[in-house]
């Protein structure tokens, strides 16, 4: 069993709160969420791994009043020069307002990585989602996908930190455009060998909304 250092713990919530404490200072909470989301994978062999994960949105900053759930687990297969191939399902159960729908949702992700430089990372993924619908006002439809991302490393005493910025373009049938566009800048936060506590501001701005500001965090587990 790895030992957890719980010393860290502090110091990872420390951060959590003064992010949330800007959050406050910049007036976000008008039209602001947050999105909690828990992953874990586990390695099979040298070529597949198994990877599960579980998503709450809240329409608060604060945590509070969840509008969405959702469960998904699927397989990743490993080319050969950091190619890799997933298939996932996800169950998707909304509650907002007078709306409950629940969704089966099928992904197809292929995705690549590489090192810009020796603390530089560079990774992209493109997804094809297929969206079934279990009430009839909603219509089923494909959604696609790209995000590009860069990781690098930071040291603050003993604290390490894994900083990134990303970029995530949507769109789906019938439309043929960009959809909608979420801007993540955050960090990932080592707790362990096996533990990681990720936070990110996400700036979701879509064709047929308002701009949403989401303070996105959890937890990933790797085995």
């Amino acid at each position: 069993m790895p030992k957890f250092p719980l010393k860290l713990i502090p110091k990872a919530c420390l951060l959590f709160l003064l992010f949330l404490s800007a959050l406050w200072r910049n007036g976000f909470c008008d039209s602001s969420q947050a999105w909690f989301k828990n992953s874990a994978t586990f390695t099979l062999s040298s070529k597949w791994s198994l990877k599960l994960s579980q998503e709450t949105r809240n329409l608060d900053i604060s945590y509070s009043n969840p509008y969405l759930k959702n469960v998904a687990g699927g397989f990743v297969y490993h080319f050969p020069r950091n190619f890799y191939f997933s298939t996932v399902y996800k169950r998707v159960h909304v509650e907002i307002q007078d709306i409950i729908y629940n969704e089966n949702r099928f992904l197809l992700e292929a995705g690549w990585k590489t090192k810009v430089t020796k603390k530089l990372d560079f990774d992209i993924y493109f997804r094809t989602e297929i969206r079934e619908f279990e009430e009839k006002f909603m219509e089923d439809h494909l959604r696609f996908r790209m995000r590009l991302r860069l990781k690098t490393m930071l040291s603050i005493g003993k604290l390490k930190l894994k900083p990134f910025v990303a970029n995530e373009t949507f769109g789906k049938t019938k439309i043929y455009t960009v959809q909608k566009n979420r801007l993540y800048i955050g960090t990932m936060i080592p707790l362990s060998e096996h533990v990681e506590f990720g936070i990110s501001y996400m700036w979701l701005a879509a064709r047929d909304a308002e701009s949403i500001h989401i303070l996105y965090s959890g937890f990933e587990l790797k085995f």
